[in-house]
Order: structure tokens, then sequence, then C-alpha cells
């Protein structure tokens, strides 16, 4: 019986979930799928460095543009990454080592064994998450600020930018070690930007939407964050602010009221 209801539940969830991937492939979008999230402006015909300035501008209110908030939506994610690889890794290590290297080591108790092996954890997580936090969000920054910056230039998307950021980003990485290296570091490269591009690339034309929509609704999605934060943080000090006028307004009926000098 739990087989049949198993299969039943399984079948209709596949059926539920099959249009939504079958109608990208034969459908294009509707035009107001993404109106709530991400409102598209009329286009203004401009030429390619002309992009490239406006993406580079701040507005009237001094906020990023919508492909710089993303760039740095990357590098951040990029660091998030890097201190959680570099920390677990290293971490381990330093406790395996620790270990290892201190069984005939006599503590005074067993709280001062652990609490020595907690510091050099932690240190060592530390080493790491700094060691490799600040390395992969530049690599990613970097990979992610030229990739946009081509495709802005180019007002489409392909597995181009993709290859030439991957490129230029292995260069620069591998720079330090000589013109040998720098020139391998390109190559590997652009062999991920093909892989990473073609991956990008194949999900958005499955999808049915283009990179353009998902900066523009992800950038929404931070203003409407930012909002409803706004607004939390006013409602909250409107509040307060009622309760300590209500409270000086029972001061001034009970006590009267009073000058500063008289205060003092």
């Amino acid at each position: 019986m739990f087989r049949f209801l198993n299969k039943t539940i399984l079948y209709q969830t596949s059926s539920r979930l099959m249009p939504a991937v079958v109608i990208p492939f034969f459908n294009s979008n509707n035009e107001n799928d993404y109106d709530m999230l991400s409102p598209k402006e009329e286009k203004v015909s401009q030429t390619g460095w002309n992009r490239v300035q406006c993406m580079f501008k701040t507005n009237d209110y001094h906020e990023l543009s919508i492909e710089l908030h993303n760039v740095l939506q990357t590098s951040l994610m990029g660091v998030f990454f890097g201190v959680c690889y570099g920390g677990f890794t290293k971490s381990r290590d330093a406790y395996i080592y620790f270990i290892e290297n201190n069984q005939a080591t006599s503590f005074k108790s067993n709280f001062d064994a652990k609490r020595k092996l907690q510091d050099y954890v932690t240190i060592a997580f530390a080493r790491g998450a700094y060691r490799w936090g600040w390395k992969l969000g530049i690599f990613s920054g970097i990979y992610s600020l030229i990739a946009t910056t081509i495709s802005v230039y180019r007002d489409k998307n392909s597995v181009l930018e993709y290859i030439a950021a991957g490129a230029i980003t292995g260069s620069l990485y591998k720079a330090n070690l000589g013109l040998a290296a720098s020139i391998v570091g390109a190559g590997l490269g652009a062999a991920l930007g093909v892989v990473g591009g073609l991956l990008i690339v194949g999900m958005l034309k499955v999808s049915g939407v283009s990179m353009d929509d998902i900066r523009r609704s992800l950038y929404s999605i931070k203003e409407s964050r930012e909002k409803y934060y706004n607004k939390g943080y006013e409602d909250t000090a409107e509040e307060k602010n009622d309760n300590l006028t209500r409270h000086h307004d029972v001061l001034v009926e009970t006590k009267g009221p009073k000058d500063l000098d008289q205060i003092a």
C-alpha cells in the first residue's frame, strides 16, 4: 500500500512539474513574467562604450549599478566559500596533526588538553579562512567583472565572455610565477570558462530567461529587502519615540515643567 502511495505521489508531482520543464523549450517568456520583480526599462540605442560607462556610474542616490551589484555579490559569495573551504580544511588538518603529535605530551588535566586543542584548531581555521577567503573573493570578483563588462559591451550573453574572463583571470592569478605559468593559467582558465559558460548559457536557454533578467531580479530583491528593513526601522523608531513622548508628558503633568538650571 505504501509503495502504491509513493508511486502515486511521484507520478502526480512529475505531471505537475512537467509543464515547467517542457514549456521553455517551445514557448518564449511571457512579457509580464518579470514585471513584478524587475520592471524593464525602454532600451535606448547606445554604443558599447556608453553601456560600459553607465555600468560604472552611480545613480542620484550614489548606488551602484545593477551589473556592479551583481559583481559585488559574486565577490562576497567567493569570500564566503573560500572562508568555509580554507577554514574547514585547515582545521581538520590541524586537529589530526595535534592528535598525532601530542599523544605522549603530558597535560595538567583533560580540560587543559581540550582547551589547547581547541585553540590550535581555531587558529588554524582563522589562518585557512583568511588565506582562501581573500584569494577566492578576488578571483571571483575579477572573473565576474570581466565577464559582465564584456557582456554589457556586446549587449548579449554568450560563452565568449566566460572564456575571455577565465583566460584573463587565470593569467593574472599566476602572473607572479612568470610568463610560462601565466600562459598555463590562461589556458586552464579558458578551459574552465568554456565549461562554466556552456553550463550557464545552457541553463539560460532551458529556462528561457536572460542574464539581464536575473540581474534585475536579484537587484529588485535587494531593493525590496532594504525597503522592508527601513520600514521596520521607522516603525520601531516611531513606536519608541511615542513611548518616550508619553513618558515625558506624564513627568510634566506630575512634576511640572522645569528649566535646565533647576534640573542641574
